[in-house]
C-alpha cells in the first residue's frame, strides 16, 4: 500500500462519487417536487421541443371543441326559430284550406284572415329578430366558418341561405299579400301603380327616385317574378341634398341592387334609380322599399309581393307549399351540419386523449422510478459521505510511521 500525505487519490474519488451522487438526488428531489420529468431544457432537449409541439397542438384541439360546440349552437338556435316558421306555415296551409269551405261566410273568413295576417307577421319578426352572438341568422344569407381544428384550414361552414336569394320573411318565402278570401299570395301592381316618395306614378324603367327622402335603414327588396326572385339589400339613405341632378343615395342604392342581382342592371340618372345597362335585355325588376321608421315614406305597398308583368298571384297552397319546402331544405342542411359538428368533437376529444398521454409520457415524473432512484440516491450520498470521511483519515497513517 502506497501512503502519500500531498495527494490522496481515495479521497478525490470518493468525493467525486459524493458530487455525482448528490446530483442525481437533487434531479430526483426536483421532478418529484415539480411532477416533470423535463424542468429544463438540459433534462432533455429534444423531448422538450417535441412536448412543446405537442402542447400546442392539444391548447388549439382545446378551442376547436369549444368552437364546435358554438357551431352546435347556432345551428340549433337557427333549427328552432325556423321550426317556429314551420309551425306558423302549417297553420297557414291549414286556414286556406279552411277558407275554401263553401259554408263560410265572409264574416268567418275575414275571423281565419285576421289569424293569418298575425301568423305572417310573426314570421316576419321571427325573421328579422332571430339573433346569434348579435348576428341576424335569418338575413338569407348568413355565412360564417368555425375552426374546428388545431391548425389552419381546418374548419366546417355553416350557411343559412334562402334559395330565393331573400330572408325567411313572408317576402323572402312568397307568401305575402296572403288572401283566404281569393286563395292567393302577393297582391299585383303594374310599374304604373308604384309610387316613389314624392307620390308621383312611376313610368316605365324607374325604379325610384332617392330625392327627398326621410333618411334611415331601408330593406330594398328587389323582385324579379319571372325567375321568382326575391333579393334584399340593406342600405342607409341618408336624404342629401341634390347635387347638379344627383345624389349620392342613389350612387349607393344602385351599387348594393347591382352587388346584389349581378350585372349593370340598376343606373342613376338625374338623381333617379333606373333599369338599364348591359343586362337591359332581362326582365324589368320591380323594386320596393321598407324604412324602419317610416313605411309609406317610399312606397305604401311595401309590405306585398310585386311582379312585373301584371299576372295574378300565385295559389296560396303552392305558395306555402313551396316555402315549406324551402325552410326544409335549409332545416335539413342545418341538421347535417350539426351532426357533423357533433362527429367532429368526439374526434377531436380522441385526438387530444391520445396526445395527452404521449405528452405525458415525454413530461410527466414516473413517480415510481423517481422513488425509486431517490432511496438510491440517499443510500449512495450516506455511503460516500461515510467513505470520503474514512478517505481523508488515510494521510494520518503517516504519523505511526514516524513515531
Amino acid at each position: 500500500m502506497t501512503l502519500f500525505v500531498n495527494t490522496n487519490t481515495s479521497s478525490i474519488s470518493a468525493r467525486n462519487s459524493l458530487f455525482s451522487t448528490s446530483n442525481t438526488l437533487s434531479l430526483a428531489y426536483e421532478r418529484l417536487s415539480s411532477g416533470l420529468r423535463i424542468n429544463q431544457a438540459a433534462d432533455d432537449a429534444a423531448g422538450l421541443q417535441i412536448s412543446d409541439r405537442m402542447t400546442s397542438q392539444i391548447e388549439g384541439l382545446k378551442v376547436a371543441v369549444r368552437n364546435a360546440n358554438d357551431g352546435i349552437s347556432l345551428t340549433q338556435t337557427a333549427d328552432a326559430a325556423l321550426s317556429e316558421t314551420t309551425q306558423n306555415l302549417q297553420r297557414l296551409r291549414t286556414l286556406v284550406i279552411q277558407a275554401s269551405n263553401g259554408v263560410y261566410s265572409q264574416a268567418d273568413i275575414a275571423a281565419l284572415q285576421k289569424e293569418a295576417t298575425a301568423l305572417i307577421g310573426e314570421i316576419n319578426r321571427n325573421s328579422q329578430s332571430t339573433e346569434f352572438a348579435g348576428e341576424k341568422i335569418l338575413n338569407g344569407r348568413y355565412e360564417s366558418s368555425f375552426q374546428v381544428g388545431a391548425n389552419g384550414g381546418q374548419g366546417i361552414g355553416v350557411d343559412i341561405i334562402n334559395n330565393e336569394g331573400s330572408t325567411f320573411s313572408s317576402i323572402g318565402l312568397g307568401i305575402a299579400g296572403l288572401d283566404l278570401a281569393s286563395s292567393r299570395v302577393g297582391p299585383v301592381y303594374d310599374n304604373s301603380e308604384i309610387r316613389n316618395s314624392r307620390g308621383s306614378a312611376l313610368p316605365g324603367n324607374i325604379l325610384f327616385d332617392t330625392r327627398g327622402i326621410t333618411p334611415g335603414n331601408y330593406n330594398v327588396l328587389v323582385s324579379i317574378a319571372s325567375e321568382r326572385k326575391h333579393v334584399e339589400v340593406s342600405v342607409n339613405l341618408t336624404g342629401n341634398d341634390v347635387w347638379n341632378g344627383a345624389t349620392p343615395d342613389a350612387d349607393k342604392l344602385a351599387e348594393e341592387v347591382n352587388r346584389a342581382l349581378g350585372g349593370n342592371i340598376a343606373t342613376v340618372e338625374n338623381g333617379r334609380v333606373v333599369y338599364g345597362g348591359a343586362d337591359a335585355n332581362r326582365e324589368t325588376p320591380i323594386i320596393t322599399a321598407e324604412a324602419d321608421s317610416n313605411l309609406s315614406s317610399i312606397n305604401s305597398n311595401s309590405n306585398s309581393v310585386y311582379t312585373s308583368d301584371g299576372r295574378k298571384g300565385r295559389g296560396a297552397l303552392e305558395a306555402i307549399d313551396n316555402a315549406l319546402g324551402t325552410i326544409g331544405d335549409v332545416r335539413a342542411s342545418l341538421g347535417a351540419t350539426q351532426n357533423r359538428f357533433q362527429s367532429t368533437i368526439r374526434n377531436l376529444s380522441n385526438i387530444q386523449e391520445n396526445m395527452n398521454a404521449s405528452r405525458s409520457r415525454i413530461t410527466n415524473a414516473d413517480f415510481a422510478q423517481e422513488t425509486a432512484a431517490l432511496a438510491k440516491a440517499q443510500i449512495l450520498q450516506q455511503a460516500s459521505t461515510t467513505v470520503l470521511s474514512q478517505a481523508n483519515q488515510a494521510p494520518l497513517l503517516v504519523l505511526s510511521l514516524l513515531s
